[in-house]
């Protein structure tokens, strides 16, 4: 089950999506305190299940290592949908090869944890004007 914390849906969610409950909750407290509406989920999967259409303005902070899908694979599952949502990659586990693959697929950031609370945000704000004016799904028609 998803931890909820929605109280403005005019500002911009931030789907966490991390394995570590710990972390999750971190985030959650973190992006609450700087202004952001934000939902957090333990896979990619549960994500996908309980966000098929996500339609608001947000952002991704996924960790690279899920169990089930990876970051990447739910990246290009997003595509898939026809997503726009902006994807941030955390990683415990720097690999170069997975960060040139994950810009070669243009997520718009790869940080490596533990991460500085200031520039995880600032980085979503990057993704966030970057994608501003689109919604979490791009029009098909």
């Amino acid at each position: 089950m998803p931890v909820i914390d929605i109280l403005n849906k005019t500002n911009p969610v931030i789907y966490v999506i991390d394995p570590d409950q710990k972390l999750r909750s971190e985030l959650m407290t973190l992006f609450k305190r700087t202004g952001y509406d934000a939902v957090s989920y333990p896979s990619a999967e549960e994500f996908l299940e309980a966000e098929q259409h996500p339609a608001r303005f947000g952002c991704i902070v996924s960790e690279m290592e899920l169990p089930g899908a990876s970051g990447l694979e739910l990246l290009a599952m997003l595509r898939d949908k026809n997503s726009r949502l902006p994807l941030i990659i955390l990683t415990g586990d720097p690999d170069v090869g997975h960060a040139v693959t994950a810009l070669h697929k243009k997520v718009s950031d790869y940080l490596v944890k533990p991460v500085i609370e200031r520039e995880l945000i600032n980085r979503i704000k990057v993704a966030l004007r970057g994608s501003k004016g689109t919604s979490g799904l791009a029009s098909s028609g």
